[in-house]
């Protein structure tokens, strides 16, 4: 169920986005950030949640490349530099 409601908050995103809405944008993001609360709850893993958010941004932040600056896909994603290392999430578990 939560994956579905998920998924529908993404799809309010999205249309609020396309739409130029900032509140609407707002109303989602908080919409899903609720959810994602909720279900880290639910898997009995809220204890741990802020420093395991903490250890993947530490992760994304080694993406970085050896300029220091984020190395980008065409299409502005950010990929993983020479110094990326995956977040070890399993210590949190």
């Amino acid at each position: 169920m939560r994956i579905s409601i998920l998924e529908e908050e993404v799809q309010e995103l999205r249309e609020a986005v396309a739409a130029g809405d900032l509140v609407e944008v707002l109303d989602a993001l908080c919409d899903i950030q609720y959810v994602l609360d909720g279900t880290f709850l639910e898997f009995g893993m809220h204890g741990v949640k802020t420093e395991a958010v903490a250890e993947v941004h530490a992760s994304n932040m080694s993406k970085l490349g050896a300029d220091g600056r984020p190395v980008l896909r065409e299409d502005g994603k950010v990929l993983k530099g020479p110094n990326f290392r995956p977040p070890d999430l399993a210590r949190f578990l």
